[in-house]
């Protein structure tokens, strides 16, 4: 069970909701209970091998943690997502800790649109 979380986790570029995690691996293994998924994230996120992306109304992601830090943006109608880095937003951590006197100890942006292939 553990195997298969880890595989999809390491192929999946998007995060994944619970749900949507316990899908893919009923995909492959029926009988597995969302109680059992949820246990396994749980775990593998204690263990810093997953990490949580909290978006608001769509409540928690989860995607593999050796992934370096990004963020996403994503079609509100289809749900496509898309990697985005610091530098594709103009964020810069030291620019914003001169300005503000912070020192940034994490962030994240979320962002949410409409993709081209739902616009037309």
């Amino acid at each position: 069970m553990s195997r298969a979380v880890t595989a999809i986790f390491e192929e999946t570029t998007a995060p994944l909701s619970l749900g949507e995690l316990h899908r893919r691996v009923r995909a492959q293994l029926p009988s597995t209970a969302y109680s059992t998924i949820f246990r396994l994230a749980e775990r593998l996120e204690q263990e810093g091998r997953i990490h949580r992306v909290d978006w608001r109304e769509r409540g928690s992601r989860f995607e593999w943690a050796d992934r370096p830090h990004h963020h996403h943006i994503r079609c509100g109608d289809c749900g496509q997502t898309v990697d985005l880095e610091d530098r594709d937003l103009g964020f810069s951590r030291r620019r914003i800790e001169s300005q503000t006197g912070f020192r940034v100890e994490h962030h994240t942006i979320e962002l949410e649109g409409t993709c081209a292939d739902c616009r037309v």
